[in-house]
């Protein structure tokens, strides 16, 4: 059963996954995590499904399990019962509240907190804005644009990035010599 989630005030929300695909004909879902805890999938009882230009819906979870070898799920949901069903959710985000998200570590922070931050040097001196996170798999990277409107990469190693402040919108960074040359 899905229901519609349209009343009261509009609330954030944050992406955690994507609806892939359909798998086999019974109105499996094929889910890709977007989400560094994919384990919190395996305890979830319904999922909020959006597509674009749709409203969210909730549907109740049947059955959610991996991908044995793979980095998906398989996801059966409550009304979703043949293969045109499920590929007519293909490319809806899996979305939680604000209050849903996995608690952090300090020194953690989500990728929404890291895009837009204004970066300087140890100086003082504004390097630019972050403008994208790769994932690189040794460690992400940071891709800053600078005030003149160049693309620069900096790892995000303890090395380079000394400090950052979420709330004021900075991070203070170290660029090792030849790196942006």
């Amino acid at each position: 059963m899905s229901k519609k989630k349209s009343d009261g005030p509009i609330e954030r929300r944050y992406e955690i996954g994507k609806i892939v695909g359909a798998h086999g004909i019974g109105g499996d879902l094929t889910l890709l995590p977007q989400t560094d805890f994919p384990e919190r999938f395996e305890g979830m009882e319904t999922l909020d499904l959006t597509l674009p230009g749709k409203p969210m819906r909730s549907y109740k979870v049947r059955r959610i399990k991996p991908y044995e070898g793979k980095k998906t799920f398989f996801v059966s949901l409550e009304g979703i019962t043949d293969r045109d069903a499920a590929e007519a959710l293909r490319g809806a985000s899996v979305t939680v509240a604000e209050d849903e998200r996995v608690e952090l570590e300090e020194g953690e922070y989500w990728l929404d907190e890291i895009i837009g931050l204004e970066v300087f040097d140890k100086a003082g001196a504004k390097l630019g804005e972050i403008t994208e996170v790769l994932f690189t798999g040794a460690n992400d990277v940071y891709i800053v644009k600078t005030p003149e409107g160049a693309l620069k990469a900096l790892p995000a190693v303890d090395e380079v990035i000394k400090s950052v402040d979420a709330a004021k919108g900075s991070m203070t960074v170290n660029i090792p010599e030849g790196l942006w040359e």
